[in-house]
């Protein structure tokens, strides 16, 4: 008997040529595969980005005639232990913003994804801000940094932390 398949092609080039059609096959998969997972990372830390750049604005702006709002806007970005805190010691503040007139106005100045996961992530954040009061009307200009951890609660990223740099 011959090593014949199909219309003389031998049977071994046959298997030669379907061991190499596999793998050809999984090659693609695996670059897909690492196409999504570099899609998805790509995803994430935008996600994570504009979330915290979105905190650490939230955060840094206020206005005596909105304070209420400004706060709540906060809180509701805010989960777990951090929103407690915020919201105990914005209440202890809240008085004295309304009392000085004060305004805050901030804008991103740069950022930096620290670390990236599922569910969790860190990003630091560098911001511009000015603040006017009624000792000074002109405004008072600063540069800061705050380091806000995120935990994604119910497919939404939320602040569990925000630390001043």
């Amino acid at each position: 008997m011959t090593d014949t398949a199909v219309r003389g092609v031998p049977k071994s080039a046959v298997v030669a040529l379907a061991v190499v059609a596999m793998a050809a096959t999984a090659a693609t998969a695996a670059g897909a595969v690492k196409l999504s997972n570099h899609d998805q990372k790509k995803a994430l830390r935008s996600e994570v980005l504009a979330t915290a750049r979105q905190v650490a604005v939230d955060f840094a702006v206020y206005d005596y005639r909105h304070i209420d709002a400004d706060f709540s806007r906060v809180a509701n970005e805010s989960t777990g232990t951090f929103k407690s805190q915020f919201v105990t010691q914005s209440a202890g503040v809240r008085e004295l913003i309304i009392k000085a007139k004060a305004v805050s106005k901030a804008e991103i100045a740069a950022e930096g994804l620290v670390d990236a996961a599922t569910n969790h992530a860190s990003v630091v954040v560098a911001l511009d801000r000015t603040v006017t009061n009624t000792s000074t009307p002109k405004g008072q200009r600063d540069s800061f940094g705050l380091e806000i951890d995120l935990l994604r609660v119910n497919g939404k990223w939320l602040a569990s932390g925000v630390k001043p740099l």
